[in-house]
């Protein structure tokens, strides 16, 4: 995955996340912005340059029952609460 492709998806999720989005919204919007790229590396990678969450947080981020990647599942409300230091979510709290 090219660096100008990272770039624009870390610039689409600010600019998202500016417009409103809450957690669980910017995370369908990493999968749908990454397409066959989307993957737990990318995911870490996009969240991490545009928010700067802290790698072991996003490691369990990846649990979302969102992303579906298997394992231990962490629900929408769970998710959220987990990225909300980094990412406040106008629908929430």
């Amino acid at each position: 995955m090219g660096n100008d492709f990272m770039q624009r998806a870390t610039g689409n999720l600010r600019a998202a996340h500016n417009q409103g989005l809450g957690a669980t919204d910017l995370g369908r919007l990493a999968r749908e912005v990454l397409g066959p790229a989307f993957g737990p590396v990318s995911f870490v990678g996009a969240f991490h340059s545009a928010f700067g969450i802290p790698i072991d947080v996003l490691q369990r981020a990846l649990a979302w029952q969102g992303f579906d990647f298997g394992g231990s599942v962490i629900s929408d409300e769970e998710f959220t609460d987990l990225l909300a230091e980094w990412i406040n979510d106008p629908g929430g709290k």
